[in-house]
């Protein structure tokens, strides 16, 4: 499931670890994953032009 807000994007979808954390980032954009209870949440971020 994809929910779009703006610049931002929201996933959910099954994982195959109970639990993990990852945050990265790019020029162009940011990665912010959390799995919890074989769910993760990913939010992908556009970063400002600079």
């Amino acid at each position: 499931m994809k929910l779009q807000f703006g610049k931002k994007q929201l996933v959910l979808e099954l994982s195959s670890s109970p639990f993990s954390w990852f945050h990265g980032q790019t020029e162009r954009m940011s990665l912010t994953s959390l799995s919890l209870l074989f769910v993760q949440f990913s939010l992908f971020a556009r970063q400002p032009a600079a």
